[in-house]
């Protein structure tokens, strides 16, 4: 199979498929994420101040989790720079490879509109 032959093959594939979900299944549509809204969430901020408990006795308890978070403060500043750093990547990759595939899918557009 060429590759300009695999996307009609494979809609084609997908079109002989049974489209009806098992019962008690349900995929609720979702609104297209943007690029933008991507890369917000890719930056890790959180915030101490949400950190509490409500169970009984959680003022002490919530005391105790705020001491450790300050303990652990340096480490966990390190994770969170580490992981951002991968987030941003993966956005900027994905960010990359969609406008690859737009680019493809105009070229090929063109190409049958020939």
């Amino acid at each position: 199979m060429k590759p300009e032959e695999a996307l009609p093959a494979a809609r084609a594939a997908a079109a002989q498929r049974d489209a009806q979900l098992p019962a008690g299944f349900a995929i609720e549509p979702t609104e297209r994420v943007s690029i933008a809204q991507f890369v917000e969430w890719a930056a890790i901020e959180p915030d101490p101040s949400a950190m509490r408990s409500t169970r009984p006795l959680g003022a002490p308890i919530t005391f105790l989790k705020r001491q450790l978070l300050h303990v652990l403060r340096q480490y966990l500043r390190e994770l969170e720079a580490q992981q951002t750093r991968f987030n941003l990547n993966v956005v900027a990759r994905l960010a990359e490879l969609e406008e690859r595939v737009d680019k493809l899918e105009q070229r090929a557009g063109e190409r049958e509109r020939r």
